[in-house]
């Protein structure tokens, strides 16, 4: 192989692997099977996933849980098949859950409805994006305020 500044090396473009896995469904169920059987192993293997350090800068400061702490606790609880356990830790790990098992299951629907939202979102008004956004932050505080 030469090196220097006359030679080139050929690479695969980055979105090579993303084609493969929009042109060859196996593939893409391969990687979810193996994504789960990662996270059940992972999950057997590492059942003190609720004790450990406090790594939340916000409850560092002020000892009280910011709107997503509990959502990894909640992420291994629902792993492990405790669904009360992983809505009590945090519902928003049930949440992101879905999301993510819809993006690896489905990209190009994931896609097509992560569009939907940006043109909606780019079709109203700048005061209704701001009041849209004002009310989702005081959802997510609200809720984290109820659990303190």
């Amino acid at each position: 192989m030469k090196t220097g500044a006359g030679s080139k090396v050929r690479t695969r473009p980055l979105s090579y692997w993303p084609a493969l896995f929009r042109e060859i469904p196996a593939a893409r169920y391969a990687l979810v099977l193996f994504a789960t059987a990662l996270t059940w192993v992972g999950a057997r293997r590492t059942e003190g996933y609720t004790s450990g350090p406090i790594l939340c800068p916000f409850r560092l400061i002020t000892g009280h849980q910011c709107p997503f702490c509990g959502t990894t606790r909640s992420f291994g609880a629902l792993v492990q098949g405790d669904i009360s356990g992983s809505i009590a830790y945090n519902p928003s790990g049930i949440l992101l859950s879905i999301v993510i098992l819809f993006w690896m299951i489905s990209p190009v629907k994931f896609r097509a409805v992560r569009t939907r939202i940006a043109q909606f979102w780019w079709r109203i008004s700048e005061l209704a994006r701001w009041m849209l956004l004002a009310l989702m932050i005081a959802l997510v505080w609200g809720y984290a305020l109820a659990r303190w």
